[in-house]
């Protein structure tokens, strides 16, 4: 479990998922939808009806610091923007 400003969301991490030395899958569970990393894909997120965010990162603390990427129109419904770090759109997602 982790703590983002006042909320609580659910870490899952697989490192070097496709083998030593290959990028890990990156998904934090928020109350209203997830961040994700590259690996996932937002155009599936999108059509299941997701509010899904994609940042870039090798570890959770990476993704919570680092810029938005993109995110679904879902997610943006809620108020997530693309000048976001991972934190503020995750206390989105909290909310």
């Amino acid at each position: 479990m982790l703590t983002i400003g006042s909320g609580k969301a659910e870490g899952m991490i697989f490192s070097e998922l496709g083998g030593e030395g290959h990028a890990s899958l990156i998904a934090i569970k928020c109350a209203r939808g997830y961040l994700m990393c590259g690996y996932l894909s937002l155009e599936k997120a999108e059509a299941l009806g997701d509010a899904a965010v994609r940042v870039a990162g090798g570890s959770f603390e990476d993704v919570l610091a680092n810029k938005v990427t993109g995110m679904t129109p879902q997610a943006a419904e809620l108020g997530v923007t693309a000048d976001m770090t991972g934190a503020q759109a995750a206390d989105v997602l909290n909310r």
